[in-house]
């Protein structure tokens, strides 16, 4: 350990002691008005005085606009129906004023007030006085802290008043301001505008008030007249060794006096179980200085560090976390400190090679590995909501189902969500990928004006500070679907070298941007969809481009929630036939805003419904079977040939039918649980006869885990309609390494009288014992998409298509259900459900539900085992429903199947584990 100390005679013996440093978060007391309606001047309105009538009440800080207008049932659930078109329209186009009172502590030499999130632009008025203006408070991604020490009332109270302007600029018409929008994430057809000429294809959604507003908490830091921020500490890995790391730790450091200052900056780094390191330097500041300061192994040699625990991503290992403290000391005493945590951990990029895959582009396809080890890339995109309501519980809901489903990578287009995600992802071992939206104003470069430009690399620097010192924080993207012109890039580059990005970034994510020579000029990674439902040979068929390569988003944006979320945003009159309702919650472009595709799949594989109920049952089937396909090929193609995929998306931003595999209110459906099959990391996998000249199909092991697996044997049954067992075969595997793909065996075309069969596989240990199964069901009659010229990224067609309406011919399966609970110490409950099948008839697609009342809605979040199981006649299968929380509720359970009647039963209770 090296400790650095500065002179006895340095301190005083009569210096003032400071009292320790601080950050409040200022949430309570907020109002809201227009500036239409309540006319005084920024000074009126940070001074003390009575409310009126005028004034909205926030019930909840940060909030948009539109989020606070709702909330005090000004414009009530916005969400059902066409609520949002009931909003005046010029939300956006008038100010607003947030106002609210504070008690700052007494003491402190220095008071900042720090605003992470205003949309778009602002001023700041503090007791009376304008302490920042429109002209520096610009940029909805932008970070802005205000130094208020002048005007600050220690120990008494404060009134803060925010004037803010929101975005006003309509990109393609009169130029563009860098906020966000949701681009196709909205119908802008009927949220937003069309474009110039009405051009289904150049309009831009938002909503009423565009997101203005103070959408990211507001701080109050205090502390003494030195102030350090943004630490980081970065990570050298001997690699292929992990013995042994070198950390760099950085920090800024800035003096608000105007005299100088001298002192010591301390780095404390500690996790339980490693000795603590301990590393100071004196620092002298001159008056008014900021600068970086920085600790590095070269000089300090407590920062080379042996045997450290590595951060892993979850899928690959634990996901260890270190803990630092840095303090400015002076006198004996900090005056300013900042906390951080930080994961000992190597990301690098690659590239393979050429001739893989020539007609995607020249350099081959990007790869990531993490402490030296390739790093399969299964990812989906996040959004948050569409009022920017942030709730942590929600939060981690959401990254609780990104591990329950197996994913690993979260990718975040704009709309970048507050501290809550990041941190838990450093926690939980979930990577993040950031980067710039698409085909919006950031991709409007030759809109760009000198603001926009300065305001690109405010916000560039602002998030890349913010980000740069996360575990997590793997991948930057500077471009989504374009590559930006060479003096933004350059700026974007200068930016991340200064900051001293220590992760990987692409300039763009798509191959859609062309060289002088007419090829992609791409960074490997591409994204050729498609954004509609493809049938399940259509992944494994390996003609077409999507599947293949490294992706940075691929799904179907027009997904049909349960019926019971269904019923929740679209009107009892407006449920059926599939009408305007219906299209108001659906995405922009021409076939997904009236969920042409999914509508044709389900007609044409599951016949016609008669009604909303029947429609969101068959649409289960379909997006289980294609999601399930999509991730299991691109497991059973092997690492060669697929090495990063993003679903589009997780998650919804509002109750919608764009992509995701879980809805807005969080109910899985059955894109979730084909997902959750096809993420397995060791899984058997049926290719649905999509290679070759379709007379057989391809049965494959697949290993996604981090260790080799030995001793598997594989078995494929297949029955008939009727339940009848109509084939049985088995294979011994040999080994199959990690990442790796071994043949199983090959099915021929069976039961040719049987309109559909169901194929079951199941990988067996050497026991016998099941460790992976799954059920498909496979017409007679093969589904073709036809040659790649066809296969149109949002746009569904098909030559031929499977039939699959004798499904609805089966005869009904009855089950017997038995549930019972058992309670968690930590809170929470575990739910086990039995489903006994003790009939002839197969039990096809059931579902199971854990209630609190008998005719309740699921509770939820929820992660369950597994969902729309097949019970076989004579078998039982067990599903676990895992719920949340010390008042769960969990009291009922209900089954009911694709041809069984629902069933319910009460929950048995069991002792506490």
């Amino acid at each position: 350990m090296l400790i650095f100390s500065l002179c006895v005679a340095d301190f005083p013996p009569f210096a003032k002691p400071e009292p320790p440093s601080g950050r409040v978060e200022l949430t309570h007391g907020w109002q809201l008005a227009s500036a239409r309606t309540v006319t005084a001047d920024g000074a009126a309105m940070s001074t003390p005085g009575e409310v009126n009538a005028e004034w909205h009440p926030v019930k909840q800080m940060p909030s948009t606009v539109l989020a606070a207008l709702q909330d005090d049932g000004t414009y009530p659930d916005l969400y059902v129906g066409d609520n949002l078109a009931d909003v005046p329209d010029d939300l956006f186009r008038q100010d607003w004023w947030y106002r609210t009172t504070f008690t700052a502590p007494q003491g402190s030499s220095s008071y900042r007030l720090d605003f992470p999130g205003i949309n778009y632009r602002a001023e700041v008025w503090l007791n009376g006085t304008m302490i920042a203006g429109s002209s520096l408070l610009v940029g909805m991604h932008t970070i802005h802290e205000i130094d208020a020490t002048r005007w600050i009332n220690p120990g008494g109270v404060n009134t803060l008043a925010v004037k803010v302007t929101p975005e006003q600029a309509l990109q393609d018409i009169d130029g563009v301001e860098l906020a966000d929008s949701w681009w196709d994430w909205l119908n802008w057809n009927r949220i937003g505008y069309q474009g110039p000429d009405k051009n289904p294809l150049r309009g831009n959604s938002y909503v009423a008030d565009r997101n203005a507003g103070i959408f990211k908490p507001v701080y109050l830091s205090y502390s003494g007249q030195v102030v350090l921020s943004d630490p980081m500490v970065t990570t050298e890995l001997p690699l292929p060794a992990t013995d042994s790391a070198r950390l760099t730790v950085y920090s800024d450091i800035r003096n608000t006096a105007d005299v100088p200052m001298r002192g010591v900056v301390r780095a404390r780094i500690s996790r339980p179980g490693k000795p603590t390191i301990s590393v100071d330097q004196p620092v002298s500041l001159a008056a008014g200085e900021s600068r970086e300061i920085r600790f590095d192994p070269d000089t300090f040699a407590a920062l080379r560090v042996s045997n450290p625990d590595l951060w892993w991503p979850y899928t690959m290992g634990k996901p260890d976390l270190y803990d630092l403290r840095l303090e400015f000391v002076r006198y004996g005493r900090a005056i300013d400190s900042v906390d951080s945590r930080f994961g000992i951990r190597s990301v690098q990029q690659h590239r393979d090679n050429d001739e893989q895959f020539p007609d995607l582009g020249r350099g081959g396809s990007f790869y990531l590995t993490v402490n030296g080890k390739d790093f399969l890339v299964r990812g989906a995109a996040y959004t948050p909501d569409l009022l920017f309501q942030y709730d942590p519980q929600r939060e981690d809901a959401i990254l609780g189902y990104v591990r329950d489903l197996g994913l690993n990578m979260l990718r975040l287009e704009g709309k970048f969500p507050g501290d809550n995600i990041i941190e838990r992802a450093d926690e939980l071992g979930i990577p993040l990928m950031y980067g710039w939206m698409c085909c919006n104003q950031w991709e409007k470069w030759w809109q760009w004006d000198d603001e926009d430009r300065r305001v690109a690399d405010e916000s560039m620097r602002s998030q890349i500070l913010s980000l740069r010192g996360h575990a997590s924080a793997f991948l930057w993207a500077n471009g989504s679907d374009g590559k930006p012109p060479a003096p933004v890039l350059e700026g974007y580059r200068r930016i991340l070298a200064e900051l001293h990005w220590p992760n990987t970034v692409v300039d763009t994510v798509s191959s859609l941007a062309r060289g002088a020579d007419g090829e992609p000029d791409w960074d490997g990674i591409h994204m050729a969809g498609p954004y509609t439902w493809r049938p399940p040979s259509y992944w494994f068929d390996g003609r077409y481009q999507a599947t293949r390569g490294s992706n940075a988003e691929q799904g179907d944006n027009e997904h049909i929630p349960p019926f019971a979320s269904l019923q929740k945003f679209i009107p009892k009159d407006k449920l059926w036939p599939i009408n305007e309702a219906w299209y108001f919650h659906a995405g922009a472009n021409p076939s997904n805003a009236a969920l042409e595709s999914i509508r044709t799949a389900v007609m044409q594989r599951y016949g016609s419904s008669r009604g909303a109920e029947e429609f969101a049952r068959k649409a289960q089937l379909a997006h289980y079977e294609s999601t399930r396909a999509q991730f299991e090929a691109f497991a059973a193609g092997g690492w060669d040939n697929h090495k990063m995929t993003i679903y589009w998306m997780l998650n919804n931003h509002w109750p919608s039918f764009f992509g995701h595999l879980f809805d807005y209110y969080l109910r899985p459906g059955g894109a979730y649980f084909g997902a959750k099959k096809g993420l397995r990391p060791l899984s058997v996998v049926f290719d649905s006869y999509a290679t070759g000249d379709h007379d057989t199909a391809d049965v494959k092991v697949v290993n996604q885990s981090p260790q080799e697996r030995t001793g598997l044997r594989v078995r494929v049954r297949t029955y008939d309609l009727t339940g009848r067992m109509r084939d049985d075969r088995s294979s011994d595997v040999p080994a199959v390494p990690s990442n790796g793909v071994v043949a199983g065996l090959t099915l021929p075309r069976l039961a040719a009288d049987s309109p559909v069969v169901f194929v079951r596989c199941e990988l067996l240990d050497e026991s016998g014992a099941v460790l992976a199964d799954n059920t498909y069901w496979q017409s007679q009659q093969l589904d073709d998409v036809g040659p790649p010229v066809n296969d149109q990224a949002f746009d569904l067609v098909q030559s031929s298509w499977a039939d699959m309406t004798a499904l609805n011919t089966m005869a009904p399966a009855h089950l017997e259900v038995t549930a019972h609970r058992t309670e968690s110490h930590d809170g929470g409950a575990e739910v086990r459900i039995q489903l006994h099948n003790p009939g002839r008839q197969i039990a096809f697609f059931e579902r199971a539900e854990v209630t609190t009342t008998r005719d309740g809605d699921e509770i939820l979040p929820i992660e369950y085992s597994d969902n729309y199981v097949t019970v076989y006649p004579g078998e039982t299968v067990e599903v676990t429903g895992t719920v949340p929380g010390s008042d769960h509720g969990a009291n009922w359970v209900r089954v009911g199947g694709y041809n069984s009647a629902p069933t319910v039963v009460e929950i048995d209770q069991r002792a506490r584990r």
